[in-house]
């Protein structure tokens, strides 16, 4: 089998031929020269009036080859003009503009700086880690502001506790992406953004916590959206409960009973339809020796199985049977419980018109703080972009490699197949003639030369 034009240049640069190639210390060193070098004119008298000057011999930083950083040297040529006598210099198209590095190494710091901290990019590279940030920087601003943010239906907004205040995260709840982050989260700072929003009207749910500035500053810039109270932060304060119980009874125990029932903590704050085997032995010997302690438990599973309801009207039913039979000497163990019910009964209960929680966004503040503790000494700035080029963005379903080598003889007919069904063209017509084709071929792939001649065949049609 000929090699010719398979073989390509070891550095695959256009209009660039490699001279040498040594892999030594850790790193790979090339030499280069440009085939037709391109040069550029310095005054009136363009190419025409100008003689060759030799060559420089200029350094740039490559992408990483097999785990090493990669050099090139290039002999960059050079031209002196006749009639003003400057120096001119080829033209080099791969290179990155003011800096030592190919413009696909500029392209490779960005994207490996996304998701990895600067020094580790910087350690794969073999420069500065003040090269990859200053690169990241210049080249994270322009692809921000391209992420093409699309009002969501469902927004979720929360706030998250870093570089010593609040900064405001907002999320599309439904398509799981991130929508923005704010370098506060003051009213006016909100207020600021939503009336950059565009088709604020699009917003039919937002879902929040129970910060006292959301519900006006949401009504105001949304007024015809569901404020939906996360589920998750109400049924907290039903689980908090207790833990005040099991503080109480602590008091008049001695240190081995405290650290004995510290254990059995967990047991108490889980849900019985997760519990185990263990968790319901543990829970057989609590309610034998701290009967009040198990009754409060029962208690905190009645408020939590509220949600579980079908629609809202149970739900409200629910809550009220369970608030008028509440003994009065358990009360005080769930009064944040009941007082967040009474100040946000409305917002709520809205959880069971439109079925949304906060998840995906409480998630969000999860993965900046993941961000912020790989790359420590962020700014907000720096933290902000890598955030929002990792998650503002639907992601993408991972490729699947096409194992089997029969592809390498014909068509993998089945996958084919797949994609045409996508499309729903021809579907009868190609599922047909499968069948037809693997009456006599058990393979999965089809060589191209019998698939030519199956079409040609009329008793196939």
């Amino acid at each position: 089998m000929s090699l010719e034009g398979l073989v390509t240049d070891d550095l695959n640069l256009p209009n660039v031929q490699t001279l040498r190639h040594i892999s030594s210390n850790g790193q790979h060193t090339y030499e280069s020269v440009s085939i037709a070098p391109k040069g550029v004119a310095c005054c009136l008298m363009g190419a025409a009036d100008r003689r060759p000057n030799g060559t420089k011999r200029q350094m740039f930083v490559d992408t990483p080859r097999e785990g090493m950083p990669a050099i090139i040297h290039h002999k960059r040529k050079r031209w002196i003009c006749k009639a003003c006598g400057k120096t001119t210099y080829e033209d080099l198209d791969w290179a990155e503009g003011g800096r030592s590095m190919t413009g696909r190494m500029g392209e490779w710091l960005f994207k490996q700086s996304i998701k990895r901290s600067f020094s580790a990019v910087a350690a794969d590279a073999g420069i500065d880690a003040g090269t990859v940030t200053a690169v990241f920087e210049e080249r994270a601003a322009p692809a921000v502001k391209a992420i093409r943010l699309k009002t969501p239906r469902v927004l979720g907004l929360d706030e998250k506790h870093i570089f010593g205040g609040f900064r405001a995260v907002m999320g599309d709840v439904e398509q799981r992406t991130m929508f923005w982050m704010l370098p506060a989260r003051t009213p006016q700072a909100l207020a600021r953004f939503f009336a950059k929003i565009p088709n604020r009207e699009k917003v039919e749910v937002v879902v929040v916590d129970m910060y006292r500035g959301y519900p006006a500053l949401i009504r105001e810039w949304f007024p015809d959206a569901s404020i939906v109270i996360d589920k998750f932060h109400i049924t907290q304060y039903a689980t908090m409960a207790m833990d005040r119980a099991r503080a109480a009874l602590r008091k008049g125990m001695d240190r081995p009973e405290r650290v004995k029932m510290l254990r059995r903590r967990w047991t108490l704050l889980k849900r019985r339809e997760n519990w185990q085997t263990k968790h319901h032995a543990t829970f057989r010997k609590i309610k034998d020796q701290y009967p009040e302690l198990a009754e409060i438990y029962e208690w905190k599973e009645r408020a939590c199985q509220i949600w579980d309801a079908e629609n809202r009207r149970d739900a409200e039913m629910a809550y009220m049977k369970w608030l008028r039979d509440l003994p009065d000497r358990f009360r005080t163990f769930f009064k944040k419980f009941t007082t967040a019910m009474k100040n946000w009964g409305r917002e709520i209960f809205n959880y069971f018109d439109h079925r949304y929680t906060n998840a995906y966004v409480e998630r969000l503040n999860g993965m900046v703080d993941d961000a912020n503790r790989i790359g420590r000494g962020y700014s907000y700035r720096v933290l902000f972009f890598k955030t929002m080029l990792q998650h503002g963005v639907p992601k993408k379903r991972p490729k699947r490699l096409i194992k089997t080598a029969d592809i390498l003889d014909g068509i993998d007919f089945k996958r084919l197949m797949t994609h045409i069904y996508g499309f729903g063209i021809l579907a009868m017509f190609c599922e047909g003639l499968w069948k037809a084709l693997t009456k006599k071929f058990h393979h999965r792939a089809v060589p191209l030369s019998t698939l030519s001649d199956r079409f040609r065949d009329p008793s196939v049609w």
